[in-house]
Parts: C-alpha cells; sequence; structure tokens
C-alpha cells in the first residue's frame, strides 16, 4: 500500500475538502444566526486548515506505519491504529484552532458548536481513512483482476498455438499424401496444389505473431485452402460462400476458418454419397461457418478443444461470445468479428 495516495489525486482531493467546508459554513449560518460575520469567517478557516493539514497527516502517518505495521501483517489493526492516531489529531488542532480563532476575533465559540465541531472531527477521521483503505482495496482488486486476465489471455494463447501446431502436421500428412498421388496423374495440377499449398503456409508463418487480421485477409488465405480441400476430395465437398463488402473490413483472428474447415473435415464422412457442404457467411456481426453432419464412427488425431481454444482467445477480443448450435442435421459455429 505504499503508493496508495498516488491513486487519489491531490488536487480532486482538495476541491472536495473546500466543498465539505462551504457547506458545513453554510449550515452553520442557520444554526448560529446571531453571531457575527467575524465568528463565520474565523470558523471557515479553522476548518480549512483542520482539513488540509488533516489530509497531509493522513499521508504521513500511512507512510510511517506502512514501514512499522505493513497491512499485509494485520489488517484490522493497522487499520484501527491509523483511525485512531487521526481521529486524535484532528480533535486536538480542531480545538486548538476554534480557541485561536475565537481569542484572534473576540469571539465566543458555543458550546453547541464546541460539541459538534469535535464530533464532526471525529467523522472526518473515520471518512478520511475509509476513502484512503477503499481506494486501496479497490485499486488491489483491480490489479489482481488484471493480472488474472492477462494470465488468462497468456494460458489461451498458448493453448491456441498449440492446437495450431498440432493441425499443421495433420493437414501436411494428408496434403502430401495427396501430393503424391498428383504427380504421377496430373502434374501441371500437382503443380498448382504445391503453390496452393505453400501460399497456406507462409500465410501461416506471416501471421503467426499477430492478434488479429482482417476477414478479407482470412478470406483470400482460406480460398487456397478450399483448393487443396476440392482437389483432395473433388464434388465430394462443397464450399458455398457469401461475405459482406462491410464484413471484409472487420477483424479475426489468424487461421480461425482453417481451424473450423479442419473440424468440419475431420469429424465427417466425405464421400460422393455423403457430400460435406460447408457455407460461410457473415450474419449480424458474426462471421458463420455451417456444415452438415455426416459423423464419423471414429476420429483420429481429433482435438476436442479445438474450438474451446477459440472460444476463449475470443473471449478477451470481443464481449460478445462465440456460439455454437449443434442439431442432427447441422454444425454451426458463430464467430464475433473484431
Amino acid at each position: 500500500m505504499e503508493e496508495n495516495h498516488k491513486y487519489i489525486s491531490r488536487r480532486n482531493v482538495y476541491k472536495v475538502l473546500m466543498g465539505i467546508n462551504i457547506v458545513t459554513a453554510i449550515v452553520r449560518l442557520f444554526l448560529f444566526p446571531n453571531q457575527t460575520i467575524w465568528f463565520h469567517v474565523s470558523i471557515f478557516l479553522a476548518t480549512c486548515v483542520v482539513l488540509y493539514i488533516g489530509w497531509e497527516y493522513l499521508l504521513l502517518v500511512h507512510r510511517i506505519l506502512n514501514k512499522r505495521m505493513p497491512l499485509e501483517d494485520g489488517q484490522v489493526k493497522r487499520i484501527l491504529v491509523q483511525i485512531f492516531l487521526c481521529a486524535v489529531f484532528y480533535s486536538i488542532l480542531g480545538q486548538l484552532l476554534f480557541k485561536a480563532a475565537g481569542l484572534v476575533f473576540h469571539e465566543e465559540i458555543p458550546e453547541l458548536l464546541d460539541k459538534i465541531a469535535y464530533v464532526l472531527y471525529l467523522f472526518v477521521a473515520m471518512i478520511f481513512n475509509l476513502v484512503f483503505f477503499g481506494s486501496y482495496y479497490f485499486f488491489r482488486w483491480k490489479a489482481d483482476l488484471i493480472r488474472a486476465e492477462r494470465l488468462q489471455l497468456e494460458q489461451s494463447l498458448v493453448k491456441y498455438d498449440a492446437l495450431r501446431n498440432q493441425l499443421n502436421p495433420h493437414f501436411l500428412f494428408n496434403a502430401l499424401a495427396s501430393l503424391n498421388s498428383l504427380i504421377f496423374e496430373n502434374q501441371q495440377l500437382a503443380s498448382d496444389y504445391l503453390q496452393q499449398l505453400s501460399r497456406v503456409y507462409r500465410y501461416t508463418l506471416q501471421n503467426k505473431d499477430k492478434q488479429t487480421v482482417s476477414l478479407q485477409t482470412e478470406m483470400d488465405f482460406i480460398r487456397h485452402y478450399i483448393f487443396l480441400f476440392k482437389t483432395r476430395f473433388n464434388d465430394a465437398i462443397e464450399f458455398k460462400i457469401e461475405i459482406n463488402e462491410i464484413a471484409l473490413e472487420k477483424g479475426v483472428v489468424p487461421v480461425t476458418l482453417q481451424i473450423l474447415l479442419e473440424n468440419a473435415v475431420k469429424h465427417n464422412v466425405i464421400s460422393s454419397a455423403h457430400q460435406l457442404v460447408i457455407s460461410i457467411y457473415d450474419e449480424d456481426g458474426f462471421l458463420v461457418v455451417e456444415n452438415n453432419i455426416r459423423k464419423k464412427s471414429q476420429v483420429e488425431t481429433s482435438n476436442q478443444q479445438g474450438i474451446d481454444n477459440l472460444k476463449a482467445l475470443y473471449h478477451y477480443l470481443d464481449p460478445r461470445p462465440v456460439e455454437i448450435v449443434e442439431t442432427i442435421e447441422r454444425f454451426v459455429v458463430r464467430i464475433p468479428l473484431v
């Protein structure tokens, strides 16, 4: 708590104190209408001194107690000691200044005002410390919350990178197997396939450290990726793309679509008899990837946490959650465009 006072602007504190003093001065005018104007001026000045010196005294006591009685060693004891020291100081200082003001301006302080002032300064001591410790606990809670969110974000990034590293070798294995057969069947197509494959990996490498890319950039990349799937599965897989021009300017996490398309291909039967249809479109500020379901009985190298990791990562980029809807016939993922 050594730097707690830095969270509280000294200028703002003085403005509040002046406001409190003006309000109490107005109240005194109504409570003691028979007193002279010099009486009210003297009390006003005395109260100013008590409030301003009292705040600076609080800062001093705070610094001293931080060294001798850190909050970490006992919060209740520390708070009570600080309140007690402030209350005693404010009461003594207030009484002395009131008496001095009465002597200077030759005014007698009413007994009722004397008692009110005594209680008021005890109350001020409580309020000052309440504000002080309240700000400390609030900012400590806020700092802990920020640290926790940063830690969760770092964990999500680690999981996301691990997921991407797991998907790429699996995809590369299938891509090379397809390329091997194409070399003997159609050399021109094999050359085109290799070029598209290189562009896929170039995109992955170029954007691996970026938090987001434009949807336009992601769509340019995914068309290379789709070419590889179409070459591998021919008419057994179909892609329907309908993206609004405005949506293309929004952002997504790099290779989001790769993960979702790979997920659809990995978990479904793809054949001429069971065509996999994947639709990619935007809707109400979301990127939507939808496919029909023909689930495989067994999935090799399945990563059940793939979409969960995407959900965790997007949680830090947009307040809207990643939405997943699964029915008997359809599987739909809605990604917020950031």
